[in-house]
């Protein structure tokens, strides 16, 4: 494998782009990307886990440098599934579930499906269900891509996204990185079905069948998935830790690195 990462062509013909970094030998974190992101959303926080564990990134369906399939499904469910088959070919025992957003709920996913398949779960910004209110602010940002480009669709999504300290400082960095994705009718053919396949998506039934250890984040100033709506998800799972982390917005891997992978280090500990 190379510093770029590999593919892996799953059975039903997509190709997930992943990479495998870290410590040989030493136990696994699989890390699951937020909605409409990809790997490059860890690497601030890579270099606190390597150092420690064995680590698999990687793009879902949609995502990054994999395979965007015309009208297949984006949802979680469907999204799970393909994470459990690259892990599976890639033979990974018993791996530490991280995620933020999105990709929390993909672990959600996982963890009920399968008890005592992992290890547990260090999951950011994990909500039980997308409810109405965040259905309208994700549809606006579609909207928004489609009138104005990334670079409204940010404007758009910047505060309910960053807590305030950290958007005023690395405004500029940021919007210039979201609009380099670019505005043709590719990415935002791909961001619609990612938005509108997870629309529906509720896990309140299943949460109490997670029997594994699982620490949930929160940040204070997260107005995309609040923390009285993170709270519920802690409140459904057995046994699950919860912390608010103050100052912080949705995205505590990206906004303060460092200080996540150390929150990761003390649960999931080696």
């Amino acid at each position: 494998m190379t510093a770029a990462g590999a593919w892996l062509t799953l059975a039903g013909g997509n190709r997930l782009h992943y990479r495998v970094q870290g410590k040989p030998g030493a136990p696994w974190l699989v890390l699951f990307n937020g909605l409409l992101s990809d790997t490059t959303m860890w690497a601030g926080a890579l270099p606190g886990l390597t150092p420690f564990y064995r680590v698999l990134t990687f793009d879902s369906r949609g995502q990054g440098k994999s395979d965007a399939p015309a009208g297949g499904s984006h949802s979680v469910a469907t999204l799970a599934g393909e994470a459990r088959e690259l892990m599976d070919a890639l033979e990974i025992p018993a791996p530490w579930l991280v995620g933020l957003s999105n990709g929390s709920n993909i672990a959600l996913e996982l963890l009920a499906l399968a008890p005592g398949r992992y290890r547990g779960g260090v999951l950011t910004s994990a909500v039980p269900r997308i409810d109405f209110a965040m259905g309208l602010r994700l549809r606006h940002w579609v909207q928004c891509l489609a009138l104005g480009g990334a670079e409204l669709q940010f404007d758009a999504a910047a505060p309910f996204l960053w807590g305030d300290a950290f958007l005023e400082r690395r405004y500029p960095v940021l919007k210039s990185f979201f609009a380099s994705k670019g505005t043709s009718a590719e990415p935002l053919a791909c961001f619609r079905h990612q938005i509108e396949d997870v629309l529906n998506w509720d896990m309140r039934a299943q949460l109490g069948q997670i029997k594994d250890p699982v620490l949930l984040l929160a940040g204070a100033e997260d107005l995309l998935t609040p923390v009285w709506k993170c709270e519920e998800t802690a409140r459904l799972i057995p046994h699950a830790r919860f912390e608010v982390i103050p100052g912080m917005g949705h995205a505590f891997p990206v906004e303060n690195p460092k200080a996540f992978a150390a929150k990761v280090r003390s649960f999931a500990m080696v």
